[in-house]
C-alpha cells in the first residue's frame, strides 16, 4: 500500500491517542526528569476536537490504506511581544509521531512534507519545532529535512 497524509478527524481519536501514548512512552523512558506517566489519553477529545477545528491548528496524519500510522500535530505560535522583533508568522510542528512498527517508509518525511504545506497554506513564514537533545535520530532527521537549530535553551537543576 501506498502512504497517503491527510487531516485528522474525530473518527480518529482512538488511533490518535495510541500515537499519541507511544511519544509520550518514549519521553517518559528519555526524560524521567522531565516527563511522568499518566492514566488515560493525556489529550482529551474535546482538546483534538479544539486542534481540529482550527483555523490556526490542525492533526494530521499518515495512512496506509485504512491504518493510521503517524501525525503531526500543528499549533500557532503567538507573535512576539518584543518590539525590535521581525514580525512572522510561525506554525509550531509540535508533535510528530509514527508508529514504531512502521518507520523506515518515509512516512516521517511525508508527514513533515504535508505539515510544511498546511502552514504554508495558513500563510506562515517559518515552521518551528523543539526537541530534546537526547533525541538523536530526531535531531538528525529535523536535520536531514532542513530543520536547523536557532535557538538552543539549557536545563540546569535548580
Amino acid at each position: 500500500m501506498s502512504i497517503s497524509v491527510r487531516q485528522a478527524t474525530l473518527g480518529d481519536y482512538q488511533a490518535l491517542c495510541a500515537l499519541f501514548a507511544e511519544l509520550d512512552a518514549f519521553h517518559c523512558r528519555a526524560r524521567p526528569d522531565f516527563f511522568r506517566p499518566f492514566d488515560g489519553p493525556a489529550r482529551t477529545w474535546e482538546q483534538v476536537g479544539k486542534w481540529l477545528a482550527g483555523p490556526d491548528s490542525t492533526v494530521l496524519v499518515a495512512e496506509d490504506g485504512a491504518d493510521v500510522i503517524g501525525l503531526s500535530l500543528l499549533l500557532p505560535r503567538p507573535p512576539s511581544p518584543f518590539a525590535g522583533a521581525v514580525r512572522r508568522k510561525v506554525v509550531v510542528l509540535d508533535n510528530l509521531v509514527v508508529r514504531a512498527d512502521r518507520r523506515d517508509r518515509k512516512t516521517g518525511e511525508k508527514l513533515v512534507v504535508a505539515s510544511m504545506e498546511w502552514a504554508r497554506g495558513q500563510g506562515a513564514s517559518h515552521v518551528e519545532l523543539g526537541v530534546h537533545a537526547v533525541n538523536r535520530h530526531a535531531l538528525r532527521f529535523y536535520e536531514r529535512l532542513g530543520f536547523s537549530v536557532s535557538v538552543q535553551w539549557m536545563s540546569r537543576a535548580a
